[in-house]
């Protein structure tokens, strides 16, 4: 009976320490997409033909997602997180989404969000309709925002885009919760001439 108890106990602990194995290897690759990801599109110019795009993508070997049959809008969507991590109570929940809208084959819209739940996420909005700014969301009780957009004009391509797209992969699969100013630490924009 004692040896019985013993072969239980030592299958449950492998299997336990499998699966912490395996939610601490699956939060590294979400890390490791949402940076090649960034890698990619933050270059990548308003107007681009869908099929370099793609082309990049594939070579990346990110799991992106094409929601619509591009006919003659598409988007390709990139959704990542730590939530197995998060399951086992080892990290805070964090996600990443990258989206590219496409129109007639050419690109018309990014749209990168990191953060958890509804409260607290940084997102960079990049279009041909849009100019460079940074708008902070209500702030805590320590003065941080809660929430922090960035929109992108499609024609800056100087140090408002690197910061813009130098978010904290990092936060994906930490134990403690990033707060938003860390998702993204420093964004310094023109200040847009209305805010909203």
């Amino acid at each position: 009976m004692r040896r019985r108890l013993s072969l239980i106990l030592i299958g449950v602990s492998f299997v336990l320490l499998l699966a912490i194995a395996t939610s601490f290897a699956l939060a590294y690759r979400a890390r490791s997409e949402a940076a090649k990801y960034l890698q990619i599109v933050a270059p990548l110019r308003i107007g681009t033909e869908y099929g370099a795009v793609v082309g990049e993508l594939r070579r990346a070997r990110l799991p992106f997602v094409l929601l619509d049959g591009c006919h003659p809008r598409c988007v390709l969507l990139l959704d990542v997180d730590d939530q197995w991590l998060y399951k086992l109570h080892l990290a805070a929940p964090t996600g990443f989404v990258g989206r590219l809208d496409f129109q007639n084959g050419k690109l018309t819209y990014k749209f990168t969000v990191m953060g958890h739940g509804v409260c607290c996420f940084a997102t960079v909005e990049e279009s041909a309709s849009v100019t460079s700014g940074v708008f902070p969301g209500n702030l805590d009780s320590s003065g941080h925002p809660w929430r922090l957009r960035v929109e992108l004009a499609a024609s800056d391509f100087g140090e408002c885009r690197r910061q813009a797209y130098a978010f904290n992969v990092a936060c994906i699969g930490a134990m403690r919760a990033c707060r938003t100013d860390e998702y993204l630490t420093t964004v310094n924009c023109p200040e847009p001439a209305a805010w909203q």
